[in-house]
Formats: structure tokens, sequence, C-alpha cells
């Protein structure tokens, strides 16, 4: 959820980012959320069964980190200057995340790619859904939408999920269309440069081979069925004051 903090209504606002809105009226699912319904697979339901009661907590630390590298990465490309530790000698980032920070440096100072968009937000109410795409760019006369994940393995779903940024992409910028998707893997086996991909030690871009079109039905599918279970939806957004006082009559 994102926190918000209006001084002069005196509230905190909570809102649930599971869905988008371009007018504060009506709104729609993440394509994050509507993939919920499709199966991980059996290996990341084993990885789960495995952890046993530590399963939610190791999810959630693995949600952080990927935000706090999201975050980072954001600052990076805006220009920002990034530290591993602070003036108090603590650390911001543990070192995990700051190897992966570093790949992405790699990636970009590498290749030198031209942003055109990045954390760019989007909705379309034909479409029926939103989605926060990490990043746009372009390379070699051709242009790129890029999902960062620093997850062990890329799963179909992330396949689903570029597919539906792009298809939204293309809809709401008709003149300037995607050619190429991927995920840059940010925990990737590669040991090094390689010719004929987009690739580092330990990072690597990766595209499927099917194109994001074709991908493209299968999230369609999975929409239909979010929709069977969530006939009526509606963001969870909680509005609380920011202060609390008891007033206390005194004694006489």
């Amino acid at each position: 959820m994102k926190i918000f903090h209006d001084e002069k209504l005196k509230q905190i606002n909570f809102l649930d980012e599971r869905f988008y809105t371009q007018d504060n009226v009506n709104y729609y699912p993440s394509v994050t959320t509507i993939l919920e319904v499709y199966p991980k697979g059996y290996g990341f339901t084993q990885w789960l069964k495995d952890l046993g009661m530590n399963a939610d907590e190791v999810v959630k630390r693995a949600g952080e980190q990927g935000s706090k590298i999201h975050d980072a990465i954001f600052k990076y490309l805006s220009g920002e200057k990034l530290t591993w530790v602070d003036e108090k000698n603590e650390e911001n980032y543990s070192i995990e995340e700051w190897k992966m920070i570093l790949k992405f440096v790699e990636f970009w100072t590498t290749y030198k790619p031209e942003i055109v968009a990045k954390e760019i937000s989007l909705v379309d109410k034909d479409l029926g859904f939103g989605g926060t795409i990490d990043l746009v760019f372009k390379l070699e006369d051709k242009l790129f939408l890029m999902d960062y994940k620093s997850s062990n393995a890329i799963h179909k779903s992330h396949e689903l999920q570029l597919s539906a940024y792009a298809t939204l992409w293309n809809k709401l910028n008709p003149k300037l269309l995607i050619d190429r998707v991927g995920v840059l893997h940010l925990k990737a086996k590669t040991r090094g440069p390689n010719g004929k991909r987009i690739q580092g030690e330990g990072w690597l871009f990766n595209e499927f081979e099917r194109s994001y079109k074709d991908a493209f039905k299968l999230f369609k599918h999975s929409q239909e069925i979010w929709l069977e279970e969530n006939p009526v939806w509606k963001p969870k957004n909680k509005i609380y004051p920011d202060f609390i006082e008891l007033k206390v009559e005194k004694k006489k």
C-alpha cells in the first residue's frame, strides 16, 4: 500500500496499490493482481512447502528487497548519487542488494540506452487493467520494454506480465510501439558477456521465445479467470487520523 499524509485534513491515507484509476471513481486491477490466479508451477509450490512456517516471512523479505532495488535504480537513472553506507556508516543496502544494483549499472554503462520512460504508471479502461512499467528505452533503433527481477528464477507469469505491459504501452502510445520485451534478471547464472545476447556476469536481459502479442492471449485468459472470481472489486483504501489526544479534565 502507498501511504500519503494530508496535513491539512490531518489524515493518513493508505491506498491500495493493487488497483489503478484515472478519475478516482473507476478502478481497474493491476497486471500483477490479475496474475495472482496464474499458477507459479510445481517448483515454486514445493519451495514454499519446504519453507514451511517461514514462507510468508521469506516472501515478504524478497518483496521488500525487490522494492529497494527498483527504488535504487530509479534514483540512479534520475541522476541521484547512491551510496552503500550512510554518514553514520550504516548500510543503506545489504551486500546482496548492492551487488544487484551494480549489475544494473554495468548493463547501463555498457550498452548506454536512451531513456524513453521510467517507473511509469498506466491504466486503460478498455483493456481493463493498469500497471507500472519499470523502463522503456531505445537501443540500436529498437524500442525496449524492460522489467527488473531480483528473484532466483524467471517464471511464465513474468512473460505474461510483460506482454500486458507492452500491450498497455502500445495502446496509449501508438506512435512508439514496443519492439522487444524482456526481464533484466539480476540473479542470472551467466558468467560474462555474450555477443549474441545482452548479458554480463550474473545478469541477463532475458527475452522470451514467443512474441509478446502471442503471450498476451494467455494473459487474457488469466484476466477472464480473475474477473470470474472477482465480479465486484473495490480497492481497500483506509483513512486514519494522524493524531490522537485524550483531553483529561483537571481536578479542581
